[in-house]
């Protein structure tokens, strides 16, 4: 049963995933006054980070060092993939900021048997540029009520 999908990497409960952290905020401006306390403004959320620890285990049918190099060419590429959990809840484009693995297990080949990779993902943000005014077409007789914003 797959448990998470970033990109075009599936994990499922059994690959071992032994955490989920999100942290998610709200920016305020803090307005210096001469006298009092100061004010805050709001100024908008912050971008979602979202840590993700996993136990990747040959034992398990895992290919651990293929594993390694999925997660490191999705890194390396700074493409937004998206996070899609099983139940199929959308939680939006995010990128690898990065990775860290602690290699806990080889075999006398010196191949990666067992890994604890986390992977610190960020909330990927992209501004649309409005360029063109849309309007609509309707008769003269109907009043348009609504407002177009250029940018």
């Amino acid at each position: 049963m797959q448990y998470l999908r970033l990109g075009e990497l599936t994990m499922t409960a059994q690959d071992g995933v032994t955490s989920f952290e999100e942290n998610a905020g709200y920016n305020y401006a803090v307005i210096s006054i001469s006298s009092g306390k100061p004010s805050l403004q709001a100024i908008g959320e912050t971008l979602s980070e979202i840590t993700i620890g996993v136990t990747l285990r040959s034992a398990l049918g895992l290919n651990v060092a293929g594993m390694l190099a999925q997660i490191d060419a999705m890194r390396q590429s700074g493409m937004p993939q998206l996070l899609v959990f099983a139940d199929g809840v959308y939680k939006g484009n995010y990128v690898i900021v990065d990775r860290p693995v602690t290699i806990t297990r080889t075999d006398a080949s010196g191949t990666i048997t067992e890994a604890d990779v986390t992977i610190n993902l960020l909330e990927y943000s992209d501004r649309q540029v409005v360029d063109q005014r849309r309007t609509e077409a309707r008769p003269r007789t109907v009043k348009n009520a609504r407002r177009v914003a250029v940018r």
